[in-house]
């Protein structure tokens, strides 16, 4: 039977364990209990001075070894049933991708290309979360109490974990590992709604992060707009996750000497350094060299991410005029929403770069085969 306070099969698995030992241990410590007091009461101290000597009884000692042994053996039983269920994830599984930083969790559609701040999902759907955390981050703990399931996200490792949800309403997610001063605050919410009203959810997702381009987001890297109330966007990450590789940690090229353009000096840019130009790059890429187009990438993140290569640079930097601007959005309808981008899966775009590595200068165009990403 469901617990009235479990909303899918696993807490209700969770439940029953835990009602069943502990109440197996409540009697074993009332009944051991119960003798302990009755033995210290009849063989209290008396007046003589010596006592008998007791001597071994096999029965007894064979009884109190396998009684034992075939309650704990129980016990691991009824806790593996549960485990079992938790580890064997449904076929027909919805993913959705979990990132746990100081102090936040953050949320990821990868089929509908969504980023939240909150896991919104279908009723009746299992839901199959993959964790993980920044590799220069600690461990956190991916809790929701009422589901009653925990993993933990390692820095730059993924586990994972699943449950489905039965009934529609919101409920709490914590991190269940201390880890630093605003642990306590690492709150976020899982709401359970109808199918409609989630592809409405998601559909409404997709128009807001692929919503128009605005000016104040080209000039002030620290517009509301890329920030935790707005599109959640991670400069830092996106940078690591799609230039690091080649332009090094620092920008400075250390990826490829020689050949990764270095950002800390004005002569690393191949067009200007303006936010606009940056932009084109990253939607064109550069023929004959190595650096392709981002195209899975929105507006606003390559604008981020134009931020962020900008902040390398020891040196002051152009900064753009609405005229750029104006531009930049003739040329590619920036004050409209954007059509999300076709994606390919992640062994197909290894093969890609695994086959640019080992072409010697490739043209942008012969690099990459129509359903690049």
């Amino acid at each position: 039977m469901l617990s009235p306070l479990a909303f899918s099969d696993v807490p209700s698995k969770v439940d029953q364990a835990f009602r069943l030992i502990g109440g197996v241990s409540l009697i074993l410590l009332v009944g051991i209990t119960t003798a302990m007091i009755m033995l210290a009461v009849k063989f209290r101290r008396g007046r003589a001075k010596t006592t008998s000597q007791v001597g071994g009884n096999t029965l007894l000692e064979i009884t109190w070894t396998v009684i034992p042994t075939v309650i704990v053996m129980w016990m691991f039983f009824v806790g593996y049933e549960g485990f079992a269920i938790m580890r064997r994830v449904p076929e027909n599984h919805m993913v959705i991708n979990v990132t746990g930083r100081q102090w936040a969790w953050s949320f990821s559609y990868p089929e509908a290309q969504i980023d939240t701040t909150e896991m919104v999902v279908p009723v009746n759907t299992p839901i199959l979360a993959r964790l993980t955390a920044p590799p220069q981050d600690v461990v956190h703990s991916f809790y929701i109490p009422a589901f009653r399931v925990k993993e933990d996200a390692l820095p730059g490792r993924e586990t994972s974990m699943w449950f489905e949800p039965r009934h529609e309403g919101t409920y709490t997610i914590l991190c269940a590992e201390f880890c630093g001063k605003d642990h306590s605050k690492m709150i976020s919410l899982l709401k359970v709604v109808s199918p409609e009203k989630f592809r409405q959810w998601i559909e409404d997702q997709r128009l807001r992060r692929f919503r128009p381009l605005e000016f104040d987001a080209v000039i002030n890297p620290a517009d509301p707009g890329f920030g935790k109330d707005g599109l959640n966007i991670d400069a830092p990450a996106l940078y690591g996750a799609y230039c690091a590789a080649c332009h090094g940690l620092a920008g400075d090229g250390a990826g490829l000497p020689g050949e990764a353009r270095n950002f800390t000096s004005p002569s690393g840019w191949k067009r200007s350094p303006k936010v606009t130009d940056i932009y084109r790059t990253l939607s064109e890429g550069i023929d004959g060299t190595r650096m392709r187009a981002y195209s899975n990438l929105t507006p606003w993140e390559r604008v981020a991410l134009a931020h962020r290569v900008r902040k390398f640079s020891k040196e002051p930097l152009p900064q753009d005029t609405s005229e750029d601007y104006d531009a930049l959005v003739a040329e590619y309808g920036l004050d409209r929403v954007q059509a999300p981008q076709k994606t390919i899966p992640v062994e197909r775009a290894m093969e890609i770069l695994v086959r640019e590595a080992n072409t010697p200068q490739p043209a942008e165009k012969d690099a990459l085969p129509d359903d690049r990403p």
